[in-house]
């Protein structure tokens, strides 16, 4: 995994959504819904990403298993910059 982009993705995170969460919690493997995203904090959490990686997503690509891990989500992110 490219760690620049899971690094920044971690970021993005703990300036949103990361609450009291610590950042060395947040490996690949990690599930992010159900522990720290909800709903309205996966909405926030998307429109951060768009505004830091300067992109916007599609209704298409997103998903809720885009959403599971921090792995995932990386790729999502991944993908959307190679556009």
């Amino acid at each position: 995994m490219n760690n620049v982009i899971f690094e920044q993705v971690i970021d993005v995170i703990m300036n949103t959504v990361g609450g009291d969460i610590k950042r060395e919690v947040l490996t690949e493997d990690f599930k992010l819904v159900g522990n720290i995203l909800d709903s309205m904090a996966v909405t926030n959490l998307i429109l951060a990403l768009e505004d830091y990686f300067g992109f916007i997503f599609n209704d298409d690509e997103l998903s809720a298993e885009a959403f599971e891990t921090m792995k995932t989500l990386t790729e999502l992110v991944r993908n959307k910059l190679k556009q």
